[in-house]
Order: C-alpha cells, then structure tokens, then sequence
C-alpha cells in the first residue's frame, strides 16, 4: 500500500508511504529500498520550491536499528534533519545498489536547498505492528479492561468502532479524536459485555440505503405497514429497523451472548405491550367511530414503536431493537403474530392462503 494522500481544500497536508512486510523485514537503514523507493516518489509528487511542503511519513513494519541515523528522522525531541541529510547525500553517493541507482540520481540531481526542504519533512515511523499481529498489540494495549473470555470479540468490536472513526476522520467529518475518547470507548465497550448489557456490533449500525431496503419489499410485514399507508419514508426506516434487529439477534446468538430462552421471552413481552395497545385502541376507535381502520392502525404503530419498555437485557436499551422485532412479529416470529390494521387477522388469512387453481369448465 503506497501514496496515501491526506488533502485538504486541494493541497495535500501529508504523503503517506505504508511498507508492509509480511515476514520480518531487514532493518531500516539509509541504504534501503523501502526508503529510496519513497523518497523517490515524494519527488516526483512534490513541489520543493514550495515554502510548505506537506509532512512526508514513512510508515513501516521494518525497524531502524539502534544508533541508526534515520532515528534522527523520527519525530521526537532527538530528531536532527540536518544529521540525516548528510547520512543520505553519502548513502546516495556511495551505495552500490542497482535496484535503488535511479532513486538516488534523482535525488542527488536536485539542488541542496530542495534535498534540505525533503528531508526536512520526512518523518520515518517505524517498528508498526504487520496486520497480523495487531490483535496481539491491541491485547496487550487493553489487557487491563478486555473481559476475560471474550478478548477476541471484544477486539473485533473495537476496531469495528476505529474503522468508522477512521472513515470520519479521512473525510472530515471529525476533526480530531481525544486519547479521552478511546478510553471512554473502551470502557463502555467493556460495559456492553455485563451480565445484563449485550454487546452492539457496529457493522449493525452501518448506514442503510434504499437500495439495501428492496430485498425486503416482498415481505409480510411491509405488506401490514402498506395497509395502512404508511408514508415511504417511515417505510424505509421500519425495514431498516427490521434489518439491524434480525442481523444483531442472528450475530448474538451465533455468538452465544444471548439463548433462544431470552429472546422468546422478549418476543412474549412485545407481544403482550402490543395486546394492551391494539385492543384499546380499536375499543377506542369503534366506539368514536370516527377514525378510519387505516388511520387506527396508524396510531397503533405509532403509540407501540414510541412507548414500548420491553427489554431483552436490563442493560440494553436501543429502540430500534424493539421496533424491528415488532416487524418480525408482524410475520409471525416466535410463534407470535401482531398487526396494525384492525382486520389484519383476516387480511393475513386472505394474503397468506395457498392459490388454489380451478378446474376448467368442459
């Protein structure tokens, strides 16, 4: 992986080159190819004549050895460009090297106020974790808060919530992130591995397009929220709500965080807030008798998705959870039907009965 550009409003702020080296690699020195090969790059890309000129990082799983003078390029109080300048003008004068011979003309080529300026801005970030270790480094970095038993999801979930910090970060929607706010994060995700928490994946909590909603047009429950002409926008979101609920129930139970027994007797709570609900308010409704049955099934939804106080674990209260289970009791789920429409039962029947073909007539 290599030219990673951080840019804002059309400049770039720093060039970023990643050596990755799946094997131990050898140390990094002034005569190395991962280092020619960058500097190379970062020459063909950058203007020096500039008065600014971006940071040029060199990441790498490949260590400086100890004493070496590109230590000197590393940030720190004991950085000296000026040191590691003159190590690479020898290096680039003196190196035998075949492969790296074009790199170090061109830069030899360039002037010694630009060679300055180039090196001046390399920051060499080196001894990275390779990607199969970082596991082992984030264990050990959070040992003291992973609970025992569950290091491996508690790590999969952590870097679940990075990876859209990250994303954010790249795009600018967050600024910054505080050593803070890890600390709380990792905190509150060790929380959600309580006894009476349950842990929320953050692939679940993944933006949901429309796109992603048509798989789920066909199903029953959308067929009872169109009997009763809910708005497409709400449309979306209940199939969005019936999404997350079914894919972090699966990712529980596929996990062993949470057992069949549990979840039969949240369906069985919902179930029962949405009996109390619907038989007051189709009492209600033909008592007045001036609501229409789509408009009461209307208020139905609405009161049960705004007030419903189930709770699969005392410790998780997500709202999005009760109402997409909701929809999945809209199809029967756990043995357990509901609906929102005051004829829903017979709709059901009528929707759900088989097509019988008739006999042709002689």
């Amino acid at each position: 992986m290599d030219d990673i550009d951080f840019m804002r409003d059309g400049t770039p702020d720093e060039l970023l080159q990643v050596k990755h080296h799946v094997t131990a690699a050898s140390d990094l020195t002034e005569y190395n190819v991962d280092l020619w090969r960058s500097i190379n790059a970062w020459l063909d890309t950058v203007d020096l004549s500039l008065d600014r000129i971006p940071v040029l990082r060199l990441l790498t799983t490949a260590d400086v050895p100890s004493g070496g003078v590109l230590c000197r390029l590393r940030d720190g109080s004991d950085r000296d460009a000026v040191a590691a300048l003159s190590a690479l003008e020898a290096a680039a004068t003196n190196s035998n090297s075949k492969q790296t011979e074009p790199w170090r003309k061109s830069f030899l080529n360039r002037s010694p106020e630009h060679r300055a300026a180039l090196v001046a801005a390399i920051v060499v970030q080196d001894g990275a974790p390779r990607a199969a270790d970082i596991d082992k480094s984030l264990r050990r970095a959070f040992g003291y808060i992973v609970p025992r038993g569950r290091e491996d999801d508690y790590i999969r979930y952590l870097k679940g919530w990075w990876s859209g910090i990250s994303v954010s970060l790249l795009d600018r929607s967050l600024q910054a992130i505080r050593a803070e706010d890890l600390r709380i994060q990792a905190e509150d995700l060790r929380d959600q591995f309580g006894p009476q928490a349950l842990p929320l994946d953050p692939q679940v909590m993944a933006k949901f397009s429309a796109e992603d909603a048509e798989i789920y047009r066909g199903r029953t429950f959308v067929t009872q929220l169109l009997w009763i002409a809910l708005d497409e926008n709400r449309l979306l979101k209940a199939i969005r709500d019936y999404h997350r609920a079914y894919t972090q129930r699966s990712e529980w139970l596929r996990r062993g965080y949470l057992c069949e027994a549990e979840v039969d007797r949240f369906a069985f709570a919902l179930h029962d807030e949405w009996e109390q609900v619907f038989d007051r308010l189709v009492a209600r409704a033909e008592r007045s008798g001036g609501a229409s049955l789509e408009d009461t099934g209307m208020a139905i939804l609405e009161e049960i998705c705004a007030n419903s106080r189930a709770r699969i674990r005392e410790r998780f209260d997500q709202g999005w959870l009760n109402r997409g289970t909701m929809h999945q009791l809209a199809e029967g789920f756990a043995g357990l039907t509901i609906g929102w429409h005051p004829d829903f039962e017979t709709k059901l029947e009528t929707l759900l009965q088989p097509v019988v073909a008739k006999e042709p007539v002689s």
